[in-house]
């Protein structure tokens, strides 16, 4: 499993071009060499994320956001997701407009139409679930339903949100065992996010449940930092090594 970072952690500090360099130089400095792109102020080019990338040698696996956001601007991830060479287009959160039974249905259906699209790009499309989703209509999981409904479907999994709502981790990760292309390893205490392992998060089983589900990529991410957020990245990355080691010893 290769571990890396989600760029959505470090928000505030992809606003342009100059800072983007920095970012990426500054992961680089943490033995990063494996990153999801979200959240990099859209007004940047994308040929210049690219020369960032690889500058500092830096491989994206995937582009990520909200799934109304990359319905709406399509062309721009997408063709930010080709010139770096990511594999899957990750869309998150279900529509408020579609939180509904037959809604759920109207979404399989656009997700379909979206992944027919990402053909033609030579690309997959992944879906990452937040923690209203897997509650999102009554009576129903949505996210089950949804991987009932779409045999080929593959997950991102956050497993900050999915501990929110279902508890047992390592149970889940073994239920879609083979359909998990990446996780997300992210950590609190209380509302507070800490690096991933000084939390509250009972990590029991977890990255050995992530092994055996053939999970290829997982990457530690943290939105909000109390101190230097590479630091914290650091200490997340040193631990989740730490702890795939042991599993494979």
């Amino acid at each position: 499993m290769i571990i890396g970072v989600q760029v959505s952690s470090l928000k505030p500090l992809l606003l342009t071009e100059k800072q983007v360099h920095t970012a990426f130089r500054n992961l680089r400095a943490i033995c990063c060499s494996t990153v999801q792109l979200q959240w990099l102020d859209p007004s940047i080019p994308p040929e210049a994320i690219v020369a960032a990338l690889r500058e500092n040698a830096l491989q994206s696996l995937s582009v990520q956001d909200l799934y109304e956001s990359v319905q709406e601007n399509f062309e721009y991830y997408v063709t930010l997701n080709t010139l770096t060479c990511g594999k899957w287009l990750c869309v998150s959160r279900i529509p408020e407009r579609l939180r509904t039974r037959e809604g759920l249905d109207a979404f399989v259906t656009e997700l379909r139409t979206m992944q027919k699209k990402l053909d033609a790009w030579g690309q997959k499309l992944c879906f990452h679930p937040v923690s209203a989703d897997f509650t999102a209509v009554p009576d129903i999981h949505a996210v089950d339903y949804l991987m009932e409904a779409m045999p080929e479907l593959v997950l991102c999994l956050d497993l900050y949100h999915l501990n929110r709502c279902c508890g047992d981790i390592p149970a889940y990760l073994r239920r879609y065992a083979g359909r998990i292309c990446m996780v997300h390893f992210k950590d609190s205490t209380g509302d507070t996010l800490v690096p991933a392992g000084q939390g509250e998060t009972n990590w029991s089983g977890v990255v050995r449940a992530c092994l055996d589900a053939g999970v290829a990529y997982a990457f530690v991410e943290q939105e909000r930092w109390q101190g230097d957020p590479y630091v914290c990245l650091r200490e997340a990355m040193n631990w989740l090594n730490l702890e795939v080691e042991r599993e494979k010893r």
